[in-house]
């Protein structure tokens, strides 16, 4: 049971995910999105501005180089943010949990021990992008070979199976370490069959390291969605398109404009323009910040009853 006084942190970290998504949705179902300014005229009809434009009333966090305003973009873009880091962090770790539970004895073998514990050295996103970038970087084909929601598919199968390895270690260790407990003999002793301890004994105190270890890989869904981002592979696929006549470099876009594809786009003008891509960072940072706050304020609460183990 959570402490009274130490919720806020918790609570607040939810709340702020909360309106950030009912803010994103509700952007884009009442406000149509603002027309890509690629001139600026004055009443007379003379020219003067070009994009990127600075802070406005009319863009409120300025506009990109093509003209599109960045506030839209990055309020739009947050569900697609947090929706899909949200899809493959519970897929992780249900299927994860699952795994850990039927394989516990076979994951503390020795060698499959060794075989988990060497997933902790891989990075992620190297094993993401060497299974994503034939599929999704299109340079030499004319068309990309993947439609969006094969794309999308095809992406959270990949996310979840990088993650899988070493969170199934640690679901097994901790409920082999469960299994240590005096009141578990009591159940073998009494006749409980292996479901019936692990449904009445061994998932109640495994619950609260899941929320943990959920909160946590949401952390680490978005950093790796942030590497690949770098790499231009986004969210949905990768639009590719020739740049201008005297530009020998193609143009990568992201198509939903998810926080991680507007930076992964536009990281180049941190030392040209850098409030184009100062304002997605921050988004992105105080996203992680929020969870990080709720992950911890969960942590401080549930720790006392024994169950949390870190290994």
């Amino acid at each position: 049971m959570m402490k009274k006084g130490r919720i806020k942190s918790y609570y607040m970290g939810l709340i702020v995910l909360m309106v950030i998504l009912l803010l994103s949705f509700g952007w884009t179902i009442f406000r149509e999105a603002p027309e890509v300014e690629r001139f600026m005229y004055d009443e007379n009809g003379a020219l003067i501005d070009t994009p990127p434009y600075p802070i406005s009333k009319t863009h409120w966090l300025g506009a990109d180089r093509e003209g599109n305003d960045l506030f839209h973009l990055i309020i739009s873009g947050a569900k697609w943010t947090v929706m899909f880091a949200l899809l493959v962090t519970a897929i992780r770790v249900l299927t994860a949990g699952i795994l850990g539970l039927m394989a516990r004895r076979m994951v503390a073998s020795g060698w499959m021990t060794g075989f988990f514990q060497a997933f902790h050295y891989i990075p992620q996103s190297l094993l993401a992008i060497i299974w994503l970038a034939p599929y999704i970087l299109y340079n030499l084909r004319s068309t990309p070979p993947l439609s969006f929601g094969e794309t999308v598919v095809l992406q959270l199968v990949v996310l979840t199976i990088v993650g899988i390895p070493t969170l199934v270690k640690v679901v097994a260790e901790t409920a082999d370490h469960i299994h240590t407990f005096e009141f578990m003999e009591s159940a073998r002793v009494l006749g409980g069959n292996r479901w019936h301890i692990s449904r009445v004994h061994v998932f109640p105190h495994l619950f609260p390291r899941l929320l943990i270890l959920f909160g946590r890989q949401f952390v680490q869904v978005l950093t790796l969605i942030l590497h690949l981002a770098i790499f231009h592979i986004f969210i949905g696929g990768t639009n590719i398109r020739p740049g201008q006549e005297h530009d020998q470099f193609v143009v990568y876009y992201t198509p939903v404009f998810e926080w991680a594809g507007i930076i992964g786009t536009r990281y180049e003008e941190l030392l040209l323009e850098p409030a184009i891509i100062a304002f997605p960072v921050l988004a992105y940072s105080l996203l992680i910040m929020t969870l990080n706050m709720v992950v911890n304020g969960m942590e401080e609460n549930l720790r006392p009853n024994g169950t949390i183990v870190d290994k």
